[in-house]
C-alpha cells in the first residue's frame, strides 16, 4: 500500500518537523512512491520561481484499452496538473497562501486556466496533519464515491488531493473569508486512496478513471449549461496513446535510459513545470 504507507510518513514528518518545506515533501513523496513501485516513476526538472502555469507538476495515469487490452501500445493517458501546498493548522488562515500570485496572476488561475487548454484536470496537494470530517467530505466532493472515501476513512494521512475548481470557490464564491485548514481538507480526499487503483485489475483501473473522467465531463456541462466544455478534447482530460505529447511517449518509452535531454525537449511544448510523473497501470500489479 505504497500512497497509505507514504502520507502517513508525511504526517509523523510534519508532526515532528512542523517548519519542513513543501518542496521537500514532494521530493520525497516522489522519490519513496516511485522507489517501492515500479509502476510509478517520474523526472525533476530545473525549479521556476516565476511560473506561467500555476503548476508544480504534470502527472499522467496510464491505462489499459479495453478494447485492446493486450497491445501495450494502445492505452488511454488521463492528464493531471498539480500544485503542491503545505496547510497552516491550528486555525491559522490559508487564504493568501492559495490566493498567491505572481507577474503572471493569481496561481489558481493559471492552473485552471492552462489545464482547460491542456485537457488536464488541475490539483492541489495539501501537506497537512490535521483531519477531515467524512461526512462533510462525502457532502463536498463531486467525483468521488462516498464508499471510496470511507475505505480511508481511519487512515492516517499527511496528504491530501483536493479539487482546484472547488478551491477557487472556496477562495472568491462569497468573499474574503478566513480558511482553515479544517474546511480545506473537507473538500480533499486522502492520498492513500489512489492505492485503490493499484487493488484493482487493469481493466477494473480504466473503469475507474474513465468513470471519473465522465463525472468531470458531467459536471462541466452542467455547471456551464454547455455540452462541449472541452472544446480541445470530447473525451475530458482522457487522451488517447495516439494523441499523447511526444515528450510523454519518449518518456513512457525511454525512462529506463539516460533523460539528461529530457528537460530541453519538454520545455519546447510545456514550460514552466517541475517535473512529470507517470502512473502505469497497463499491466498487472
Amino acid at each position: 500500500m505504497v500512497f497509505h504507507n507514504c502520507s502517513s510518513y508525511i504526517k509523523d514528518w510534519l508532526i515532528k518537523q512542523p517548519h519542513v518545506k513543501e518542496e521537500s515533501l514532494t521530493d520525497w513523496l516522489l522519490f519513496d512512491t516511485s522507489k517501492h513501485n515500479s509502476a510509478i516513476y517520474y523526472q525533476a526538472f530545473s525549479r521556476h520561481e516565476e511560473a506561467f502555469n500555476g503548476s508544480d507538476w504534470e502527472w499522467w495515469i496510464l491505462t489499459a484499452n479495453s478494447t485492446s487490452p493486450t497491445q501495450s501500445s494502445t492505452y488511454n493517458a488521463y492528464r493531471f496538473f498539480v500544485q503542491a501546498k503545505k496547510l497552516l493548522s491550528n486555525g491559522q488562515d490559508n487564504y493568501s497562501g492559495l490566493s498567491y500570485s505572481n507577474k503572471n496572476g493569481l496561481q489558481i488561475d493559471l492552473l485552471t486556466q492552462k489545464a482547460s487548454i491542456y485537457n488536464a484536470f488541475p490539483l492541489y496537494v495539501y501537506y497537512s496533519t490535521s483531519e477531515p470530517e467524512i461526512k462533510e467530505q462525502e457532502r463536498n466532493l463531486h467525483f468521488v464515491n462516498k464508499s471510496d472515501l470511507n475505505w480511508c476513512a481511519h487512515c492516517p494521512n499527511g496528504c491530501f488531493l483536493a479539487n482546484a475548481y472547488d478551491v477557487y470557490k472556496l477562495l472568491f464564491a462569497n468573499g474574503r473569508k478566513k480558511l482553515s485548514d479544517i474546511e480545506l481538507l473537507n473538500h480533499s480526499c486522502k492520498l492513500s486512496l489512489l492505492d485503490m487503483l493499484f487493488t484493482a485489475s487493469p481493466n477494473d483501473a480504466e473503469f475507474l478513471l474513465s468513470q471519473f473522467n465522465n463525472n468531470i465531463i458531467e459536471y462541466f456541462n452542467v455547471i456551464n449549461n454547455d455540452s462541449n466544455c472541452f472544446p480541445h478534447c470530447v473525451h475530458g482530460i482522457k487522451h488517447s496513446s495516439n494523441k499523447i505529447p511526444n515528450y510523454l511517449s519518449l518518456f513512457i518509452e525511454q525512462r529506463k535510459e539516460d533523460l539528461t535531454w529530457f528537460e530541453s525537449e519538454m520545455q519546447r511544448t510545456l514550460p514552466d513545470v517541475s517535473g512529470i510523473g507517470v502512473i502505469d497501470l497497463r499491466y498487472a500489479h
